[in-house]
């Protein structure tokens, strides 16, 4: 059989960084004896042509930081994968632009894969068809549910004739016609000879769909066999893992996680193989130049508050008009000014201290956790004027970081929709719904609510049978709370560690979409949801 796919000692590791200016400077002055997190460590297996590999593993065992060295998105930190084809990965809105039509993101991706005008003229009336979306193929994007994103993207590379297809809980999504036509699409394949990799948490269609199966455990390939085997032993860790208490199940977690801590390695520069093809020298001299070239500019709007501004006027924009001192009414005396600033920020550390008066002398009773949202006032140096519940409280500046900071992903919160406690999941949507809505739509429409108070005083609605709390801001709902969520991490949503803020302990993480941040807590199983503003 020929050889399609092959690793060899594959590693994917990443240095955590708290800062976007730390990544900056990262990358100027390395520090080779800094511990990065493994998202893959070591993993070595082949692949032939025609045969339908299947990743198992529970949340954050690494199956999507695979899916995306196989698909490219991603380099290997370290060793070497040679693969003999061109990948395309399936993922939930995976490749597709959010601003653009369906029709638009078709010839969009196609068009990318190499295909001519014409070659998808003649192919965009069957994407349509397997896709089955409507009149909807003419709306954005970003105005499609999940489902229907997962079907575009299904269509679209399901017909561009892969050489290796690459499946990412994409069929996870859709409705069983539509899971139907996407079996036998696979089916399709396999007697054509391609080689596909198959990631997904249903081991009812792993056994279907997989001549053989890997399971990835913490980042390691725990075993790569047969499926019989690998599905038989697999179930049985998950009822080992399911029967351990809540506290035996943090404390095995948290070993894991450690192990998958380490000293930085140097990257390497060829990481990729392709059969019969060479890589371009002056290509890379020029991609690397480039980089470069970005990499300052970026570096340099890091150092000003207001880097797009100045730099789009050559710093011809007066101080006074960006940055007003705070009035004399909150400021200690003989203390440097506080410089008004108004934004939106999350808490950077847990048992963060709080502060009644902004010399910091006088703590208040409570603190604060890694992802709770406040309205950063007023801030110099040395303090940070926070809001909470209308109450002015003060923290030290490192404690808290601008949510503008945060680099704004397409992440939706359907992609959540699987994690949620069964109690909310069946009505996760309509709950989603009244994100926004004024408090007395809620009382109205909700006839289980109960009012509660959070340690700083602000109004929660309880909906006690779905585990949903909703924090009123102002009269309205601003912000949701999930309770009793399933584990999810970064990799488990196809995202990577630098694209998002993480505690020390990586048990918690933030995440900004386009309209929404999102908190996950591992350790209290909660997600929340809040209004970017």
């Amino acid at each position: 059989m020929k050889l399609k796919v092959s690793f060899r000692n594959v590693s994917k590791q990443y240095v955590l960084y708290k800062k976007q200016s730390d990544k900056i400077k990262g990358l100027f002055f390395p520090n080779k004896n800094e511990k990065g997190f493994f998202a893959v460590r070591d993993v070595s297996f082949d692949v032939y042509e025609g045969e339908t590999i299947g990743f198992v593993g529970i949340n954050g065992s690494g199956k999507s930081t695979m899916s995306n060295l196989l698909a490219k998105i991603i380099p290997p930190t370290n060793g070497e994968i040679d693969m003999d084809g061109q990948p395309s990965l399936i993922a939930i809105a995976a490749g597709l632009n959010n601003q653009l039509s369906g029709k638009d993101n078709i010839r969009l991706k196609c068009l990318m894969m190499g295909l001519t005008n014409k070659e998808i003229d003649e192919l965009y009336e069957k994407i349509v068809e397997f896709a089955d979306i409507g009149d909807f193929i003419d709306q954005p994007v970003k105005s499609y549910s999940s489902g229907m994103k997962s079907r575009l993207g299904f269509a679209i590379s399901a017909h561009i004739d892969p050489d290796i297809l690459i499946i990412d809980e994409a069929l996870s999504v859709g409705d069983q016609t539509f899971y139907q036509k996407c079996v036998d699409r696979i089916t399709e394949f396999k007697e054509q000879g391609k080689t596909i990799f198959f990631v997904s948490h249903s081991i009812s269609q792993i056994q279907k769909i997989c001549d053989r199966v890997a399971w990835m455990h913490y980042g390691e390939l725990r075993m790569f066999d047969e499926t019989k085997k690998v599905v038989k032993e697999y179930k049985e860790f998950v009822d080992w893992f399911n029967k351990l208490s809540k506290k035996e199940k943090k404390a095995y977690q948290l070993e894991q996680k450690e192990g998958r801590k380490g000293v930085q390695k140097a990257e390497k520069v060829t990481r990729y193989k392709e059969s019969g093809k060479g890589r371009s020298f002056f290509g890379t001299a020029f991609q690397v130049t480039l980089l470069t070239v970005l990499t300052m500019l970026l570096a340099l709007s890091m150092f000003s508050d207001r880097p797009l501004r100045t730099l789009a006027t050559f710093g011809a924009i007066s101080s006074n008009k960006t940055e007003a001192p705070l009035s004399t009414k909150t400021q200690t005396k003989g203390a440097p000014a506080l410089k008004k600033v108004d934004r939106q920020a999350i808490v950077m550390s847990d048992q963060t201290t709080v502060y009644k008066d902004q010399a910091m002398k006088k703590k208040v009773d409570f603190s604060l956790s890694f992802g709770q949202e406040v309205q950063v006032v007023a801030e110099n140096k040395q303090v940070a004027q926070i809001n909470i519940a209308s109450q002015a409280y003060f923290v030290k500046p490192k404690h808290v970081q601008h949510t503008d900071e945060l680099e704004s992903l397409s992440i939706r919160s359907e992609q959540f929709s699987s994690y949620v406690s069964p109690a909310s999941a069946g009505s996760y949507e309509y709950l989603l719904s009244f994100l926004g809505k004024e408090e007395s739509v809620l009382k109205q429409r909700m006839q289980t609510l109960s009012t509660v108070k959070s340690e700083q005083g602000e109004n929660i609605q309880r909906l006690t049978t779905e585990k949903t709390d909703y924090v009123i801001r102002d009269g309205q709902a601003d912000m949701m709370v999930f309770h009793e969520i399933m584990q999810v991490y970064p990799s488990t949503l196809g995202l990577t560690e630098q694209n998002v803020w993480m505690n020390e302990e990586q048990t918690k993480f933030a995440v900004k979409g386009e309209n929404n941040l999102f908190v996950v807590d591992n350790e209290q199983q909660q997600l929340t949801i809040s209004l970017m503003k």
